[in-house]
């Protein structure tokens, strides 16, 4: 979804709420034909749910529970090659010459209560996102569409929106511009089809409420006790389920993640992430064969995220160069080097993963942060300046820091994580002598909820790419963004994002992007950028064709069975 708002709380315990995937092995690929075991059960961690309502999903772990039990128009798969968009609810699909027109095909499929699943209820998922009654924060990713965004923004109506049902099983886009990754952006679980008569009937309980759901994905939800567990059980009226082995996902919530290391060394656990010793550790016994890994680099980034409206501290958040000084007041590298022992120390938004045409990214454009982290970080009267330039440009005093106050967000209620909170309160403490609280917060839905409503000063949040391009890491933060929850809003970063729609020459296009990441982290301070994600998943050898995708769901089960395993 954008692969969306990334857990800090899922990468603490499993590590790997993210992705994985792209040019690796395949995973857990079958060596030999031996038949798969009778039993067909996968354990692993809880995915911390915060809504089932696809259209108002707008986090990683949700997005992956919606793409197991709903079937988008697409699916994203990666059998170790790389991703792949796959047919799904449409057997095909073709674009116009120009590229504005698009048109899917669909398969005929069922939802689990027999109705059939047709082009209306897609027509029905994306006019219900862009209804500007229901505040949608992912209502922004249709805007390609004609009239999409005049309609979700008050100026327009939905006669103007170029989406219709040709007939039952023909749906058509028409699109103000051509978007060559159209494709990619169907398959997000925002644009699931829907059944507005389910939706009707459930009412407030549409996000939460399991007992008259109806499916027409893979699995269906046979359980749920929300922050602690779920088990999906498979579907068997999915137009797929011939290929569909895995009966049964046990998913349980595991805080701390000792335990989860004992529970996947025992077997108890057939998925875990790694972190600290346990990643060189693991890696020994999964090069001698014990289980299996997945390693790479992965298209997330993680960053300090500041609430420029918030009025702690005479409003000192409102300010660039303070928001800048307390990122710089952060040495990155001990972070990730000595505290989790994972990850890249990030000085752009935009990961290594991430290509601008057919190269990296970031081997064409340095950091934004690069040059201002040698001159700042671990040099407290240096970054003690630029905080004290700030306040004057406020109006306030500059002798006592020690009077201003600010309160860190922290996401996860694990020891690990509290720790890594301290630290890095003690961090800007230390260096800018300014005091920070530590508000933890382990509910990732309430974490969401507390975002949403701007009710923080500050946090470390993350996003995670939904198409290899950078605008998937910079459109974010137009004005009044749906996920821009920072109260940023500048008419000159607008203006150089809608620019970039009207350029064709790569190399310029590049240069649009170069300069939009700069405003951002360097000259507006929105963010700071703290660490690129990566990938490091453990898995157990009898777990077999289970796939780590990159801009898809975080596993998907679809595909994976047990062989082996009694």
């Amino acid at each position: 979804m954008k692969r969306k708002l990334i857990s800090i709380l899922g990468i603490g315990l499993s590590c790997m709420m993210l992705l994985a995937g792209c040019g690796s092995k395949t995973p857990g690929q079958a060596q030999n034909n031996a038949e798969k075991d009778s039993e067909q059960v996968l354990n692993t961690i809880y995915f911390d749910v915060a809504t089932l309502d696809a259209n108002d999903c707008t986090d990683n772990q949700s997005s992956s529970i919606l793409s197991a039990i709903e079937e988008g128009l697409v699916r994203i798969e990666n059998d170790g090659k790389g991703d792949e968009i796959v047919p799904a609810g449409a057997e095909k699909w073709e674009s116009s010459e120009d590229g504005l027109t698009w048109t899917f095909n669909l398969r005929k499929m069922n939802w689990s209560d027999g109705e059939a699943v047709v082009a209306k209820h897609y027509v029905d998922s994306f006019q219900r996102i862009l209804n500007p009654d229901n505040g949608f924060a992912y209502s922004f990713l249709a805007y390609d569409i004609e009239g999409a965004e005049e309609y979700n923004t008050g100026n327009g109506s939905l006669d103007a929106v170029g989406i219709k049902a040709v007939d039952d099983y023909t749906l058509e886009f028409k699109l103000k511009h051509p978007v060559p990754y159209f494709v990619s952006k169907v398959s997000y679980a925002v644009f699931h089809p829907i059944r507005l008569d389910i939706i009707e009937k459930l009412g407030d309980k549409y996000a939460s409420d399991i007992t008259e759901r109806v499916y027409n994905g893979p699995f269906k939800i046979e359980s749920w006790d929300n922050g602690n567990s779920m088990v999906l059980v498979k579907n068997d009226t999915y137009w797929d389920a011939d290929n569909v082995y895995l009966q049964k996902v046990i998913m349980t919530d595991i805080k701390e993640f000792a335990t989860q290391a004992q529970l996947f060394e025992s077997q108890e656990l057939d998925i875990s992430g790694a972190q600290t010793d346990y990643i060189e550790k693991w890696t020994e016994r999964a090069d001698a064969g014990e289980f299996q890994k997945l390693t790479g680099e992965d298209p997330g980034s993680f960053y300090l995220y500041f609430n420029q409206k918030s009025e702690t501290s005479n409003g000192i958040l409102k300010n660039a160069k303070i928001r800048k000084a307390i990122g710089l007041a952060v040495d990155r590298d001990v972070y990730t080097k000595d505290l989790v022992g994972r990850f890249e120390s990030a000085y752009g938004i935009i990961p290594t993963a991430i290509n601008v045409g057919d190269e990296k990214y970031r081997d064409k454009v340095e950091g934004p942060l690069t040059s201002d982290a040698k001159t700042y970080v671990n040099n407290k009267e240096k970054v003690q300046e630029l905080f004290k330039e700030g306040l004057k440009e406020l109006g306030l005093q500059t002798d006592d820091l020690s009077k201003y106050e600010l309160t860190y967000l922290s996401q996860g209620s694990s020891e690990l994580q509290k720790q890594r909170a301290e630290w890095l309160a003690q961090q800007i403490n230390g260096n800018l002598g300014i005091k920070i609280n530590v508000e933890t917060q382990g509910d990732w839905g309430v974490y969401l909820n507390i975002m949403d409503k701007m009710e923080y000063d500050f946090t470390l949040s993350g996003w995670s790419a939904d198409y290899n391009d950078p605008m998937t890491f910079l459109d974010i933060w137009v004005s009044n963004g749906g996920n821009n929850h920072t109260g940023y809003a500048n008419s000159e970063y607008d203006e150089l994002l809608a620019s970039v729609y009207k350029e064709t020459d790569q190399d310029k296009v590049t240069e649009i992007y170069k300069k939009l990441e700069n405003k951002l982290v360097n000259e507006d301070a929105v963010i700071s950028p703290f660490y690129y994600t990566d990938k490091y998943t453990f898995y157990q050898n009898y777990v077999k064709d289970i796939q780590f995708t990159s801009f898809g769901a975080v596993y998907e089960f679809k595909h994976a069975y047990i062989q082996g395993k009694n």
